[in-house]
């Protein structure tokens, strides 16, 4: 007799159960969530360079040009320049990316000089560029915060070494490596 009470509570507990389960199972439902997730883009292009003679003596001259299609790099044309001849070029470049950004290193493209040998370690965002033509020294920029819109200016100063050749045109660039400010290596 003991075991018809107990065995009577059980099925009367699963009895329950069960009405839990459907009760649940009727007022219950499933909620799917969805989203999207868009990534932004780090874009910095060339927007402004001005070059001039320092000394205007008329015979040797540069030219600051973007490559139509490939703002990327910035170009420079040295024509008639002779042992001493010294220019100063003021540039400036956009940033265009979505997302925030550090200005990583400025690199200096040779071009059609020889036996470059660069300097990042004189002074912090410049570069002081030796070859046996030229001498190229960049002022400033490394590890500057870039949001979208914001644009950065610059100095370039050229002086021709004694090791240029008669009669020759001389070209070279210069790069600004933007990183995803995320990911900058800067402090």
């Amino acid at each position: 007799m003991a075991k018809t009470p107990v065995t009577a509570l059980i099925m009367l507990m699963l009895g329950m159960l069960s009405m839990v389960g459907i009760g649940h199972g009727l007022w219950s439902e499933e909620l799917d969530i969805r989203g999207v997730v868009e990534t932004g883009d780090v874009d910095v292009e060339w927007s402004f360079v001005g070059c001039f003679d320092v000394e205007d003596k008329d015979v040797g001259s540069i030219a600051g040009f973007i490559e139509p299609g490939d703002s990327s790099v910035l170009n420079f044309q040295i024509v008639d320049g002779y042992p001493g001849y010294l220019a100063d070029c003021e540039v400036e470049y956009t940033y265009l990316g979505s997302v925030p950004a550090r200005v990583e290193a400025i690199n200096f493209v040779p071009g059609d000089f020889t036996g470059c040998v660069v300097d990042q370690s004189a002074t912090v965002g410049s570069f002081v560029a030796t070859c046996d033509q030229v001498t190229v020294t960049w002022a400033n920029n490394l590890c500057a915060n870039l949001v979208q819109g914001d644009f950065l200016g610059s100095s370039l100063r050229v002086v021709v070494a004694q090791g240029a050749a008669q009669n020759a045109a001389y070209g070279f660039g210069v790069e600004v490596q933007v990183n995803q400010f995320n990911e900058s290596a800067c402090p």
